[in-house]
């Protein structure tokens, strides 16, 4: 056996590694990475225009100020806000089996926040003019302008994300238990915070007294509703794609509680909108002309008739599937039901609340606004960025969710080899049950689990004990323990009937746990005994 000396893994091999994560992978990967690379090169291409052609190269003007642009930050900041959704549970209500899967919520806010802020850069015409949002250097005005509050908030959240997903990870990487009192605080500040931003947002439009449409009490409400439908929409397509390219542990039930949340919040961000939609047709208030011109056009102009009434349908048929039961066993189904109402709520949160508050405009004038090619390729570049940026974190971050990492490492490279090894086929356990590839496929993984863990618990204690380690014998009854509850596992499958992938999921859990314990104390106490021994 070869011994090396333990360290402490240092920072900057994290991210030397984490680079080497990031940038490496099969065909599939690159075609991905190349197609969200050419993507965003068009929008760069396309914003460079509009630096030097100026804000006459889009849609916009001095009657409509506000278009897509504007209409994807208000979009996006929604959707980081919905990370919440599963950090509540994961971390509130201590559910062990969600905080896996939470990273993949906290950072996608990561990426919805590098989106809002680089759309709220490219609508100010002048990048020199992004100082101003900077406290201490430009004029900031805080506290009496809202920008600046809204400025303050997303920055936030994305400094509150971002290190609680390093550390996390940072910590995995290491092998070590984080520390509760570096992320806990900052997790439960992260659930305010989340409302905050989308709350902060909506006041933006609510304090424009010039402008009825938005004046309304429900407006944030509204926002927050909306949000906690398409950003739970969109991660469950996230960790349905990642479960099946790359049988990640994510188990079921996230997917399961996102599910449960969309078929709530989808109805009750429709019912306020029939709610809005009620007031204002049926009383007639002041923002009545606004929403008229949205649902039916005014004088022979109908630009966004389309989009909101698109908007609607979409809206409403994935609500309506999202009420079904058996919608958990369509993945495919469950995907075009999130895709759609991921669509829609953009649309009626962009195009269908933006946009129309500016007509008819404060002189009673209709002027249309249709988004020119140089915002959509700036738009969709922008997008682009922010695939681009959260398929790197997930990279980074996926194979630290999965099993073993450097920081496991007990300095003896034959017994790292095999640590790597009872990760990679507890994984392989879960995608067994999860693909629907039956019993055969699992019993075959359990076959190799049970002789693996033999082998490799002789390896080791043969190691121990020609070292002379004096704790080999209590690692032999903690070795004894694995295998007898790989034993009940089995034995659990014989009766185990339509409740095999929960007894799977449980499996994964269970057993990996129960590893990281072992390799963290017990076989890190052998590893650095060895250690001073050479």
């Amino acid at each position: 056996m070869t011994t090396n000396t333990l360290h402490r893994p240092s920072l900057i091999a994290f991210l030397r590694q984490a680079f080497s994560h990031a940038t490496n992978g099969g065909p599939l990967f690159y075609a991905w990475m190349t197609l969200l690379t050419c993507v965003a090169l068009v929008g760069v291409n396309a914003w460079a225009n509009q630096v030097v052609g100026g804000m006459q190269v889009t849609g916009m003007g001095d009657h409509v100020s506000w278009g897509l642009y504007i209409s994807n930050f208000t979009f996006f900041v929604g959707v980081a806000a919905a990370a919440v959704m599963m950090v509540i549970p994961a971390y509130l209500y201590h559910d062990h089996e969600m905080h896996d899967a939470v990273i993949v919520g906290e950072l996608l806010a990561i990426a919805a926040i590098v989106i809002c802020l680089l759309s709220v850069t490219v609508d100010l015409g002048r990048p020199d003019r992004f100082w101003h949002l900077m406290p201490v250097i430009g004029r900031f005005n805080w506290p009496i302008s809202l920008l600046t509050w809204d400025v303050i908030v997303l920055n936030g959240y994305l400094g509150l994300n971002a290190w609680i997903c390093g550390y996390l990870l940072w910590s995995r990487w290491r092998g070590v238990a984080p520390s509760p009192r570096l992320y806990l605080p900052f997790v439960f500040l992260s659930i305010l915070w989340a409302v905050s931003i989308h709350t902060v947002t909506a006041f933006l439009y609510c304090g424009l007294g010039g402008r009825p449409f938005w004046n309304t009490a429900l407006l944030a409400p509204r926002f927050l509703a909306s949000a906690f439908v398409a950003g739970p929409a969109l991660i469950i397509v996230v960790l349905l794609t990642l479960q099946r390219l790359g049988g990640y542990p994510f188990g079921d039930k996230p997917v399961h509680m996102l599910v449960r949340v969309v078929r709530i919040t989808a109805l009750i961000n429709l019912f306020m909108l029939a709610v809005e939609c009620f007031t204002a047709l049926y009383t007639g208030s002041t923002h009545a002309a606004s929403l008229r011109y949205l649902l039916f056009g005014m004088h022979g102009h109908h630009a966004l008739v389309p989009w909101m009434w698109s908007a609607i349908t979409l809206n409403v048929v994935a609500a309506a599937a999202f009420q079904w039961p058996g919608l958990l066993k369509r993945p495919r189904l469950l995907i075009t039901a999130c895709l759609m109402t991921f669509v829609g709520i953009w649309i009626e949160k962009g195009m269908g609340l933006v946009v129309p508050g500016f007509i008819p405009s404060t002189m009673h004038e209709i002027v249309e606004y249709v988004p020119s090619l140089t915002e959509w390729k700036v738009t969709l570049g922008i997008i682009a960025g922010g695939a681009l940026i959260y398929t790197l974190l997930l990279k980074v971050a996926l194979p630290l969710i999965a099993g073993w990492t450097p920081g496991l490492s007990v300095g003896v490279e034959a017994m790292d080899a095999q640590h790597r090894r009872l990760f990679e086929q507890l994984n392989v356990l879960v995608a067994a049950v999860r693909s629907g590839r039956g019993a055969e496929e699992l019993g075959r993984t359990l076959d190799f689990l049970d002789g693996y863990v033999r082998e490799h618990f002789t390896d080791e204690e043969k190691l121990m004990s020609d070292a002379g380690y004096p704790a080999v014998e209590g690692h032999r009854r903690l070795h004894a323990s694995f295998i007898a509850e790989l034993e009940a596992v089995r034995a659990g499958l014989a009766t185990a009937g339509t409740d095999r992938q929960i007894l799977a999921e449980r499996l994964h859990l269970s057993l990996r746990d129960w590893l990281l314990r072992h390799i963290q104390v017990e076989d890190r106490a052998y590893g650095e005994f060895l250690a001073d021994r050479s």
